[in-house]
């Protein structure tokens, strides 16, 4: 039988009427409706059939043991709440959970200007900073679909009033995971922007939606992706939350994964994959004998191998803290021979790249450069006598 392709949106209306995308809920009270007060959608019975199945319109199949309100119940909580209904609405039309940025408009919003009042703001300020889709029984592996905000704020004080849905992730097949590397790259950012200590929830939250759409993009093949999760379990960014699959939610037996082994576990998945990042993250895990004994001999060929891939692929952060690692190996003799003259050689190429990028904006470079600055300075009183 041949295959039959469907475009992009009657896939996702497809999807819609095939049941664990949407709960439907209610706009609040006030707001503008999806498509126009009271009007109806135009054109095409199969948008109001899967409108009207989204919505849980559609008649459920009943099973014995199961109620229809116990049915209803889990239908919802595998949803999230968080998301209104013109914003699926939008997606299903659009594929956007904005009309107006789907159509090229620069405001993320249904709401025309003059129809937002109070409950409209309200809501703004209590959108969560990121939603997920969880699925059913059958796919308790998989990872949910995420819905995407940006903060949003007032044009004239330019303080932050809350967010707004921009998009939502996967809504195709994404071949290489560049998508959902740039949405996590995004939310990753935003959260190194938040430092004041007020601001500590927020930004725990923005690393939580980032770890998700790294596994998406993980998933799909990004080797980069693997060194930012690897970073978001040593640090413990997230502050123990994580993500989790059904399956792992209801092992009662099991401990939870100390998160410095799923970062070992991380970083090493992206050295073999190629990522500069992840080698000289992998190389301070094995020099520090992290979960096992230290082995300075592999650290340090991890640290040659991940400053090759980083001039292969032009990364000049990644040449540089791996450069300033080979430098306290030589200049210490762990790993390597003690050599204050190749020492002073990568502390002075670290310097270089990572003075680069931190004249690119990357401030949060700032630390290393200057142990890097201090450490060829030191390495030329070692070798000069110049004390």
């Amino acid at each position: 039988m041949p295959s039959t392709v469907m475009a992009p949106g009657a896939a996702r209306l497809a999807a819609a009427a095939a049941g664990p995308m949407a709960s439907w809920a209610p706009a609040p009270a006030g707001s503008a409706a999806p498509l126009g007060d009271g009007a109806r959608p135009r054109g095409g019975g199969a948008l109001r059939a899967a409108l009207a199945a989204a919505s849980g319109g559609a008649r459920p199949v009943r099973r014995a043991g199961i109620t229809a309100g116990g049915a209803a119940a889990r239908a919802v909580a595998r949803q999230s709440s968080g998301v209104p209904l013109g914003a699926r609405a939008s997606w299903l039309l659009f594929g956007s959970p904005s009309a107006r940025r789907a159509n090229g408009g620069a405001d993320a919003s249904l709401v025309p200007g003059a129809l937002r009042g109070e409950r409209w703001r309200a809501r703004r300020a209590a959108m969560p900073v990121f939603a997920l889709d969880r699925r059913g029984r059958g796919a308790a592996e998989r990872l949910p679909r995420v819905w995407v905000t940006e903060p949003a704020f007032d044009p004239a004080t330019g303080s932050r009033v809350g967010r707004e849905l921009t998009g939502s992730y996967p809504n195709d097949r994404d071949l290489g995971g560049a998508r959902a590397r740039a949405l996590a790259d995004a939310y990753f950012g935003e959260a190194l922007t938040l430092r004041a200590p007020e601001d500590a929830g927020l930004r725990a939250e923005c690393f939580r939606a980032a770890e998700v759409l790294y596994l998406h993009a993980a998933e799909r093949g990004d080797a980069g992706s693997w060194a930012k999760l690897g970073t978001i379990y040593r640090d413990d960014l997230g502050r123990g939350r994580y993500w989790q699959t059904r399956l792992e939610e209801r092992a009662l037996h099991t401990a939870p994964r100390p998160l410095a082994a799923r970062a070992a576990e991380c970083f090493r998945r992206g050295s073999e994959a190629g990522d500069a990042e992840a080698c000289w993250a992998l190389a301070d895990l094995v020099m520090a004998g992290e979960g096992r004994p230290a082995d300075p001999e592999r650290a340090v060929a991890l640290l040659r191998r991940a400053v090759e891939l980083a001039d292969a692929a032009g990364d000049e952060a990644a040449r540089g803290n791996a450069a300033l690692r080979l430098a306290r190996a030589c200049a210490r003799g762990r790993g390597t021979a003690w050599s204050f003259e190749e020492a002073l050689a990568w502390y002075e190429a670290a310097e270089e790249a990572l003075g680069a990028v931190v004249g690119a904006g990357a401030w949060y470079f700032k630390r290393p450069l200057g142990e890097a600055r201090r450490g060829a300075a030191r390495m030329r009183q070692e070798i000069h006598g110049g004390y």
